[in-house]
Order: structure tokens, then sequence, then C-alpha cells
């Protein structure tokens, strides 16, 4: 399948973050959650005061690059709004030359993160270098299989939408979580459905543009399934880390987009 892994993204490769207690942050998820899936042994930094440092987009370029096969025809469009805490440019060379082929965008003088803009450019920039299928994902996931390509690959084939259901972690030990089956943010589809669609909407604030462009679609073409090996990296969950790179620092539901 040729593939164009679409990601945006502003400082998500060097963080250094406090943890939250899960049993207060996820308590409504109480009786949902359970020990990882995977016998998968994560690399995670937890300092001695107990504070993480987070490398999502490193991790997940890896994991990238872990599971691909010879014949993945794959190529990431990272969409970068001016990341400070990494070279990034410096981190694709390092991960990806000569295992993935990737297409680095600066988006410069952006007065803000915008991760529906993001990606919409990661799509025109799709079109224009001939790609046919779209991967629209966050820079926070990870794979340790070859699964969700795979499913990607049958259910795009028939003209559908692949919404792949991951492993949501809670704890930074990435030791227990919850199957997310309310997320809309990671979805495949062929280059010419998303450009029949109403397209990413652009982010004021966190969240919405992916059930903004989820809604859009024809249901009947709609696929969801859960599949293992594919995970979203544990990070704070609370508003204020989601918003950090945003304009507006609130959540703002439907208002979030434009």
């Amino acid at each position: 399948m040729d593939l164009a892994i679409c990601i945006a993204v502003k400082n998500r490769s060097n963080l250094l973050v406090s943890q939250e207690d899960p049993n207060v942050m996820y308590r409504h998820l109480k009786g949902r959650l359970i020990p990882s899936p995977s016998d998968y042994v994560w690399n995670t930094d937890i300092k001695p005061n107990m504070s993480v440092q987070l490398r999502l987009l490193p991790n997940f370029l890896a994991s990238l690059v872990a599971v691909k096969k010879p014949e993945d025809k794959w190529t990431v469009i990272l969409i970068d709004y001016e990341s400070t805490d990494i070279n990034i440019e410096l981190l694709c060379e390092t991960l990806l030359k000569d295992k993935i082929p990737y297409f680095l965008h600066v988006q410069t003088k952006a007065k803000s993160f915008d991760r529906g803009g993001g990606l919409d450019i990661a799509a025109q920039i799709a079109k224009s270098r001939g790609h046919t299928t779209l991967f629209f994902c966050d820079s926070d996931m990870f794979c340790t299989s070859h699964d969700i390509f795979d499913k990607a690959a049958e259910v795009v084939a028939v003209g559908k939408y692949y919404y792949p259901i991951c492993f949501s972690f809670t704890q930074a030990d990435h030791a227990i979580g919850f199957w997310r089956d309310t997320g809309f943010g990671m979805v495949f589809m062929k280059l010419d459905d998303y450009f029949a669609t109403n397209r990413w909407m652009h982010n004021r604030s966190w969240g919405w543009e992916d059930r903004a462009l989820h809604d859009s679609l024809q249901k009947d073409r709609v696929e969801r399934s859960q599949v293992d090996g594919w995970f979203h990296q544990w990070h704070p969950n609370d508003i204020s880390f989601k918003n950090k790179e945003y304009a507006e620092k609130r959540q703002m539901g439907q208002g979030s987009v434009y």
C-alpha cells in the first residue's frame, strides 16, 4: 500500500512533565482499566523526583521503522510548527534516513499550533507527491506490530474509512490502560476520498477537528475495530497540557475549530 503517514506536531519530542494521579484523572473509567495487552518493554524515563521525560514523537517514528516491511511504500509527512524542544530535522534524519522516506515541512510564522490545519497541509503535500492513501495520526502513538496497516489496507481497498481503536495508557509506566473506542483522530483513507470530504477544520484550541471530519463522512463507509499492537503513549491528560501550544488555553468544544 502506498501510504503517506501525516503528522502535525509542535514540541512533542523532549518534554519534562509531572505525573498525575490516575485514580483521580481516570475515575470515570473505573471498571474499564486493564493491564497492558502487550509484553513490550517500555523504556519509560521516570526521574527520581517522579517527573517523566517524554519522547513521544521519537518513540513513534522509531516504532514505525521497527514494524515496517520491505514491501511497504510509506512516506512520513511531518508538519512541524517550529518546535523548540528538539532539532526536528536532525531527528528525522537520525531515525528515518535510509529506512522510511520522509518530507518535513516547517510551518513558519504561525501564531500557534493548528492540528487540523497541519494535517490538511500534509494531505496537500501528499497529493502533490502522487500518494494514493493517507494515514492521519498523532505524534504520541506507538505500534508494536504491522496489524494496523494490514487491516487498514483491507478496509481502504473497498472504499471505506478506517478508524483503528488503540490501547491508551493511563500511567507513566505504561502498565495500565483502556481500549479507547471513542477517539476519532487516527484515520486511514484514500487521498481522493479525503479531498471529497469537508477536510480538516482549523484549530484555535484542542479538540473537535477530528469529530468534525468524522461526522461529515458517510456512515456506512466508516469502519472501526480494535487493533493489537496499536497504542497511545502516556502523557498528562489535563487540558493545560493538551492546550499548551494552541492559541486558546481553555476547553471550547465545538468552538475549538473554525
